[in-house]
């Protein structure tokens, strides 16, 4: 069972957002209200939402240490994954932080799936940092800007 962290240091803050307009990369947090769970309260890099299960699935931080959670942006910077630390193609009311994991309302050079293999596939506590939800599960979904002084 892997060690939980609190890292709910790195959040400046946070608005809310429905499900369907999660992009890979943002760092979301959310209730998870489901038997035996460990973390209620996930910090959680989005990857994917899978259509068949209604799963989303992502790196929850909460399962990082403070010194891996640096070392995910470092690699994540050196695979050439640009950190956006405003963006909001999505029109809410303010910027939020993304990993730039290409969608198709904005292109880029790593897919989900090359950041999985690239990035998370490469450490062993990343792997087993990788969680799914279920979305029937969530509740009070909210995109975070972060403090990028705990990451760099």
């Amino acid at each position: 069972m892997a060690k939980r962290y609190n890292n709910r240091r790195i959040i400046k803050s946070f608005q809310t957002i429905p499900p369907g307009k999660l992009l890979p990369g943002m760092i979301v947090t959310f209730n998870y209200s489901e038997q035996g769970v460990t973390d209620p309260r996930p910090i959680l890099l989005f990857l994917h939402t899978d259509p068949d299960t209604k799963n989303i699935e992502g790196l929850n931080f909460n399962y990082l240490s403070p010194t891996k959670l640096k070392k995910l942006f470092q690699v994540t910077d050196f695979k050439k994954a640009k950190v956006d630390e405003g963006e909001s193609i999505i029109r809410l009311k303010e910027e939020y932080f993304r990993i730039q994991i290409s969608t198709p309302k904005k292109r880029s050079a790593m897919s989900t799936k090359r950041f999985y293999s690239d990035v998370i596939s490469a450490d062993k506590f990343f792997k087993e940092s990788y969680r799914s939800y279920k979305l029937s599960k969530l509740t009070s979904i909210k995109v975070t800007q972060i403090n990028l002084e705990f990451i760099k």
